[in-house]
């Protein structure tokens, strides 16, 4: 379901460094409005949606593929019209350039306005767009030990024997890898880099060193894990935790903000005064490295007037689903209004976490970031490296003990059986079910503490399950979710549905959501049927009340419309394009059908687990009565069952 590594996206994150130290200061004009017209919402006055860091295997692959794009900064209005057209053309969509060409247009004139009317606050977004597009970039260890995680995930994923030969497609992958990352380009601009890693590098994982490159895919999955451990603990000891912003960008440090606000105080429903919005009065002087699970970021405090403080991590190098983050997140906040206006969910506080996001360049964005964040597998991790034992043994051991139904003739339900066996004795040997438990009761600080915490966490794990059901999102591994430690707010990150070549949600995962055996015991028997189950019965019925059914069906409509047009764009080559409005070979009657069919889907399956209200003839027919809870209950006991669980890929960690 989630899009795999590309050979050629792979190579090109660990060679393009379009947003360069040093690069910034010559963006054109022309092309500053076209980004600041990007941006201008998110940190002026309006902005939009948000995600937070990227899965690892596509910010390591596919979104390499357009690392370089952010040199288009220096390109000329013209060049760039005439690059979307190209890429239009090629793509079948003539009916589209003049569209496009329209928006450009209309952005660029927008930009102009801003500049003729208010002057100052123009000039303002520039440089703070320019500064932060180009001063707070990856270092090129960082790109390669994303990398070579999102290769070693690649190697646990696929579906051949370990003891196998390497597949074809990873030695490409590798090729593309060694070839960007130590380039002639990279070689000018990273000569240490390039003279420390390169040979050895290559002699261990170049396909082209026929001698030395690894004969089966266990011993290539040893190499990665070697090169990810020597990566990391040079990126960790050699560069400092906490950068200096004087040191990164003397004009931010210099610089004196007068008229550009502190992003994200327009998404409530109250209006706010004039005289009441928080300007933006500098950039925190501290910016510290974040890094999660090979990906590092750095994060950035915006101080307001009031003496506030928001925090944005950096993000660079983003995958072509990006803006599907933002569009989902606009959806959240549509649904949270209706939540509040329901009784059953407005009276558990039921409310999605939306972060901020920040359009800053075409590549580069900022997202609202929490000081407490942490994902499931940091607490893992956690474990195992305070009980000295391999993080990732469960997945090798699952990977081994299947060998045998790859390699030999079994039945579907010996295979069934086989992996059920596994993953009972990863569970038995490897793997408590306390571990979350243990953490959460050293992390906090009293029983008071721990009490909203868990309740907090609970609904947010009710809604992120509910909306996983409802759109049929998948790929829910442990490192996508976010939750703060004091609040126990839930943020998942690159969550969107993903479609099959007819343009509909594509969905094949054994459990509706993740609920796996640490999350069970934390909240414990009581915690599950109690707050999850009502939570999620809640969310269901408010956005299928009848007050609010037609509206939810507009905005999904809304919602699909977007996510399908942007799909059809970024779906690999040799795929046929789906039909887009407008385009010369297209149906516009056939993109509306599929649009319809989908909304008519997910609304289907809200109502199949939302609680009925039944006449008191039809509730005396019923014998027994059931439970207005039946649908949701039958979910969440489809998401525990080992023999579902089982079947997922063990990069998800089911037994965790």
């Amino acid at each position: 379901m989630q899009q795999g590594v590309s050979g050629t996206g792979t190579a090109s994150l660990g060679l393009n460094d379009g947003n360069a130290r040093g690069q910034g200061h010559g963006v054109s004009s022309a092309n500053q409005v076209h980004q600041g017209s990007q941006s201008s919402g998110g940190i002026g006055s309006h902005d939009g949606g948000n995600s937070h860091g990227q899965e690892p295997e596509q910010a390591g692959v596919e979104s390499g593929v357009h690392a370089g794009n952010d040199q288009a900064l220096q390109q000329s209005t013209s060049t760039i019209n005439e690059g979307s057209q190209n890429a239009l053309r090629r793509s079948g969509a003539l009916g589209l350039v003049a569209s496009a060409a329209s928006a450009f247009d209309a952005a660029k004139d927008i930009m102009e306005a801003l500049r003729s009317k208010h002057t100052n606050l123009a000039s303002e977004l520039e440089v703070l767009l320019t500064e932060i597009g180009s001063r707070f970039v990856t270092l090129p260890e960082e790109r390669l030990l994303a990398v070579v995680n999102a290769l070693l995930h690649r190697c646990y994923k696929y579906p051949t024997a370990t003891t196998a030969e390497v597949p074809q497609s990873l030695k490409k992958e590798l090729s593309g890898v060694c070839r960007a990352c130590f380039s002639a380009d990279a070689v000018s601009k990273h000569v240490d880099f390039v003279r420390e890693y390169k040979q050895e590098f290559e002699r261990d994982l170049d396909p082209e060193s026929t001698t030395t490159f690894p004969a089966t895919l266990s011993e290539l999955t040893e190499r990665l894990k070697h090169w990810k451990n020597v990566l990391q603990s040079n990126v960790e000891d050699r560069f400092p935790a906490v950068l200096k912003l004087e040191e990164e960008s003397k004009v931010l440090r210099d610089f004196h903000v007068v008229d550009v606000e502190v992003p994200g105080q327009y998404f409530s429903d109250q209006e706010i005064a004039p005289d009441h919005t928080v300007k933006l009065d500098r950039i925190g002087a501290d910016i510290p490295i974040v890094r999660r699970h090979g990906s590092s970021f750095r994060r950035l405090t915006l101080i307001g007037s009031d003496g506030s403080q928001r925090h944005f991590i950096v993000q660079t190098s983003l995958t072509p689903n990006a803006r599907s983050d933002e569009r989902i997140l606009q959806l959240f906040r549509v649904m949270n209004q209706m939540f509040d206006k329901h009784k059953e969910s407005r009276r558990r506080h039921i409310c999605i976490h939306t972060p901020i996001i920040i359009p800053v360049w075409s590549q580069v964005r900022m997202v609202e970031d929490d000081l407490m964040y942490s994902t499931f597998l940091e607490v893992y991790e956690n474990h195992c490296a305070r009980n000295d034992r391999e993080a990732d043994l469960p997945i090798t051991y699952f990977k081994e003990q299947l060998n045998q139904a790859i390699s030999g003739q079994m039945s579907a339900e010996a295979i069934v059986d086989l992996r059920l066996q596994a993953y009972t004795d990863i569970t038995r040997t490897l793997v408590t079910d306390n571990i979350f438990s243990q953490y959460m009761y050293k992390t906090l600080l009293s029983g008071n503490h721990m009490w909203a915490f868990k309740k907090q966490f609970a609904i947010q794990l009710a809604l992120s399950s509910f909306m996983s059901f409802m759109l049929q999102i998948g790929g829910r591994s442990p490192n996508k979710i976010l939750f703060a430690k004091n609040t126990g707010k839930i943020f998942q990150n690159d969550f969107h549905p993903a479609y099959d070549a007819n343009g509909m949600i594509e969905f094949n995962e054994p459990v509706p959501f993740r609920l796996t055996r640490n999350m069970q015991a934390f909240f414990s028997h009581f915690g599950v049927e109690g707050l999850i189950v009502s939570a999620m019965c809640a969310a269901a019925q408010a956005v299928v009340s009848p007050k609010q059914s037609q509206h939810l069906w507009h905005q999904l409509a809304m919602f699909f419309r977007d996510e399908l047009l942007s799909w059809s764009w970024r779906r690999p080559l040799g795929i046929p394009l789906a039909p887009i409005p407008g385009g010369g070979s297209t149906n516009p009657v056939e993109f509306k059908q599929k649009v319809t069919t989908n909304v008519g889907h997910v609304i289907e399956r809200i109502s199949g687990i939302s609680p009925q209200s039944l006449c008191e003839e039809e509730e005396n027919t019923l014998d027994p009565p059931l439970s207005v809870q039946k649908g949701v209950t039958e979910l969440v006991e489809a998401a525990l069952t080992p023999r579902n669980l089982c079947m997922m890929d063990p990069t998800w960690h089911p037994w965790f």
